[in-house]
């Protein structure tokens, strides 16, 4: 990833992610069930609605089929979310293709959460580097920790600038 900006957290990674792509009240942001409160907490901090989408059978990440129906239901609702939250857990990658292949679909960006996948692989590629954001925790329960602080990546330098000008 081309840019990164330190933070005090992961959940003020997601914060930030939210704010930089103009997540505000009454819109929908899809987000895995299967995760820390910490993911969907700032959903609401923006006043939005958070629509949990259900888990993949065998690694418990997002699953594809239930992102595509979540996507066919906010469609009969004329109203797509604003952005799709990814959690990679236990040191595993979700099916990101399918899951990429999905929201490019519909033009929503992926917010792609690391926090507990910090060193894993997909298909050669590393877990936080696929969506248009991504963010790593580094609390004390994680793989790879400094006691507390949090991470948020992206090749859109503008969204980095702008996250450290809000982070001040």
């Amino acid at each position: 990833v081309q840019h990164a900006a330190a933070l005090s957290s992961g959940t003020a990674a997601i914060h930030l992610a939210l704010r930089l792509l103009g997540v505000g009240p009454g819109d929908l942001v899809f987000c895995s069930t299967l995760t820390f409160a910490a993911s969907a907490n700032p959903i609401i901090y923006q006043n939005a609605e958070p629509v949990f989408i259900d888990s993949d059978d065998e690694s418990w990440n997002m699953s594809p089929n239930a992102l595509q129906k979540a996507f066919d239901w906010a469609i009969k609702q004329n109203k797509l979310p604003k952005a799709v939250i990814v959690v990679n857990l236990y040191g595993q990658s979700a099916d990101m293709d399918a899951l990429i292949g999905i929201c490019k679909k519909y033009s929503v960006p992926i917010i792609e959460d690391a926090a507990e996948s910090l060193g894993a692989k997909y298909k050669g590629k590393s877990s936080g580097t696929f969506g248009d954001l991504g963010i790593y925790s580094f609390n004390g329960n994680k793989i790879i920790t400094t006691s507390g602080g949090g991470m948020l990546v992206s090749d859109n330098k503008d969204y980095i600038e702008k996250a450290r000008f809000l982070a001040t």
